[in-house]
């Protein structure tokens, strides 16, 4: 293990408790040296023609992501937290986007983004579902939606909160957490899991017996091939917990870097990232808009469609990551709701295949256009956004279903 392959990080800021008991430090640093290497070949093997993305899944508060951000900046790092586990608490079950990057994990994982300088890191505050997930993979039109994908101890948390949708699409706990599984190995050529040990995923533990059968079911279930490797990685922590290396045994489509799945995604103050390190914790907001989206709404010649961002010739051949850190691009505007910068969608978004680039009229357009404007008309899509996802759920409710607590973590 080279000494550049570790980055060194304070133990009491990224240590969590369950129960009484805080996992161990050397669970962190340990799986991480058994990840990076292996990660580090198939990132190396990925093609040189387009930026990389990399998700951790479950990213609570951000060891993993930044770890990865530090050691492979030609990649975009993209932490998913949802904040329904015990990492990070529950507030994601109940709340949004505000509570979930309010939460002392989240805070955490920007503040040293901030500090470290990562422009290629990400925090994507969404609650991942088996609604969603079938979604994600839907969209993605059988392309994987990143590189690699690290799925740490919480694949049980999405399971716990999908109960009532493997209900309502008449599936079994088993059938509805080998489902999930099956999709979630679909969105990535190459996984690092671990699972927990029962009593979680408690259904799925009394037909197959072991965490290694669980996974394997699940592969067979996604009607691809996939090649096992390990555990590279074994702890003891309420039950044994093995880290397995699951990869396609035959090549998978590139990741479309036209298609950006992430709602919004946050960083460090854009300035805190090119001068010196903040005293406070700071947020960037940065709002994916694939659908059709029309800049503030003008209806300039040659407008329409979402901005094609693709491979960006403006980043050549230096390593600021990949698509989404490249620091010349987008317009900043102050954020009243949340401390950073706001950046503009149609500069930052990727767009579908389907949409070409829209004329310079509309950049210029942007480019003269108040702040005020700009935030006032993202904060209303936003909520736009927000309430069709409420509508969604009312409807897929059966008429006197009320949603179900949060689960136990």
């Amino acid at each position: 293990m080279t000494k550049e392959a570790i980055l060194e990080l304070p133990e009491h800021e990224f240590t969590y408790v369950a129960g009484k008991a805080d996992r161990p430090w050397h669970h962190f640093t340990g799986r991480w040296q058994a990840i990076q290497p292996i990660l580090a070949d198939h990132l190396g093997a990925c093609s040189k023609d387009r930026p990389l993305r990399v998700v951790d899944l479950g990213s609570c508060s951000g060891y993993f992501a930044l770890q990865v951000a530090s050691r492979h900046p030609e990649a975009d790092v993209v932490g998913i937290e949802g904040s329904v586990g015990i990492g990070n608490g529950t507030v994601g079950v109940q709340g949004g986007t505000q509570q979930i990057l309010s939460t002392e994990a989240a805070q955490t994982h920007l503040r040293w983004i901030q500090r470290l300088k990562l422009t290629n890191c990400f925090i994507a505050p969404e609650v991942w579902d088996y609604n969603s997930v079938l979604e994600l993979v839907n969209r993605a039109g059988g392309r994987p939606v990143c590189d690699a994908m690290l799925m740490l101890s919480v694949v049980h948390h999405i399971d716990n909160v999908s109960a009532q949708q493997y209900a309502r699409a008449g599936l079994s706990r088993v059938d509805g957490g080998l489902q999930l599984l099956a999709k979630l190995l679909c969105l990535a050529p190459r996984h690092f899991v671990e699972l927990p040990n029962q009593p979680w995923m408690e259904a799925l533990y009394a037909k197959f017996g072991t965490a290694r059968a669980i996974l394997q079911a699940a592969a067979d279930v996604s009607g691809r091939q996939w090649i096992f490797k390990g555990p590279i990685y074994s702890a003891e922590w309420f039950g044994q917990r093995d880290t397995w290396v699951i990869e396609a045994k035959e090549p998978m489509l590139d990741v479309d870097i036209q298609y950006c799945p992430f709602a919004l995604l946050y960083r460090g103050n854009e300035d805190d990232l090119t001068t010196g390190t903040p005293e406070l914790p700071a947020a960037v907001k940065v709002h994916d808009v694939y659908n059709n989206f029309q800049p503030l709404d003008m209806k300039l010649e040659g407008g329409g469609g979402a901005i094609d961002f693709g491979y960006n010739p403006f980043m050549g051949n230096r390593p600021l990551g990949g698509v989404l850190a490249d620091p010349e691009l987008g317009m900043a505007a102050a954020n009243q709701n949340f401390a950073g910068t706001l950046l503009d969608p149609g500069l930052l978004a990727l767009s579908e295949p389907s949409h070409g680039p829209v004329s310079d009229k509309v950049g210029l357009a942007l480019k003269s256009a108040s702040s005020a404007l700009l935030l006032a008309h993202l904060a209303l899509r936003e909520s736009m956004n927000e309430a069709q996802d409420v509508l969604s759920e009312v409807r897929d409710l059966k008429f006197g279903e009320l949603p179900a607590a949060a689960p136990p973590a």
